[in-house]
């Protein structure tokens, strides 16, 4: 928590689930047991965890900072309630039924991202987050665009170097670090 007892707003971002990618490509069981540990942790520091809402990644870190009592946001493209995972606390519907204009709402309210895998989407939000020099904390051996993104920035302009961890606890303590850093 920041010195004006405000939370900070992490957002987890990430493979979908199976309903998404039926044909494979959704994360695989470790990896979701990497999101709901932090989803835990998350809960612990008393942040609001953030997510696209869905399955997936999504689901992992909602379930894992509901397991802690945490506050869950999901970002839910279009305008029908009720759609989000089970563990979501609070629906923020985006009222976009085109693909590109959520991921631009989810970005813009949270202070740091961290990241696990992930496709188009999860590269459109992280492309989102680097243009607005958002923190960007990637997950070691996730798969899908975590291990895609082998480099220090996205491009010449340096505008936020990507931090890798290699663990839950580890991502989590930099993302912190990263956002008191930037905001305190």
């Amino acid at each position: 928590m920041n010195k004006t007892n405000k939370q900070w707003q992490i957002c987890v971002i990430g493979s979908a689930g199976k309903e998404e990618y039926p044909n494979g490509g959704s994360a695989l069981d470790a990896v979701l047991n990497d999101a709901r540990e932090i989803g835990r942790l998350l809960a612990e520091e008393n942040c609001i965890v953030v997510t696209g809402g869905k399955g997936g990644i999504m689901e992992a870190v909602s379930q894992g900072a509901n397991e802690k009592k945490g506050k869950i946001v999901g970002v839910i493209k279009g305008t029908k309630r009720f759609t989000s995972n089970p563990y979501v606390n609070w629906e923020v519907l985006t009222g976009m039924e085109a693909d590109g204009f959520d991921e631009f709402i989810l970005v813009m309210m949270c202070d740091a991202f961290i990241v696990l895998g992930g496709g188009a989407g999860t590269l459109q939000e992280i492309t989102i987050a680097y243009r607005n020099n958002k923190p960007i904390i990637i997950l070691d051996k996730t798969g899908g665009w975590s291990d895609k993104l082998n480099l220090s920035y996205l491009d010449e302009r340096q505008r936020v170097e990507f931090i890798r961890a290699s663990d839950p606890k580890e991502a989590v303590r930099v993302t912190l670090e990263q956002v008191k850093k930037k905001y305190e």
